[in-house]
């Protein structure tokens, strides 16, 4: 048997998928994801997933702060990359 390697997301976030990319990267950097003003990840690896159906689409960003072989836990974020507690309604 094969031994299965599972990565957990740093930060996960899910938005309503008609977000525009301003506000759409307002809060991905709230979260605490490194992102460009793109939405681009400028650290890390951002991966966005489309689900629902028409009317009720959402994006779902899944951030991983290391490098695919690391668990997330080896890496402490630096305090610019913490999610804003007053936001944790969110994630």
């Amino acid at each position: 048997m094969l031994n299965q390697i599972i990565h957990n997301a740093t930060i996960t976030l899910q938005l309503p998928y008609d977000t525009s990319t301003r506000a759409e990267v307002a809060a991905l950097r709230a979260a605490g994801i490194p992102v460009d003003e793109s939405g681009n990840a400028t650290s890390g690896y951002l991966f966005v997933r489309t689900t629902g159906r028409d009317g009720q689409r959402t994006n779902t960003f899944r951030w991983f702060a290391t490098g695919i072989g690391r668990k997330a836990d080896d890496v402490a974020l630096p305090p610019s990359l913490r999610p804003d507690p007053q936001l944790s309604f969110l994630f």
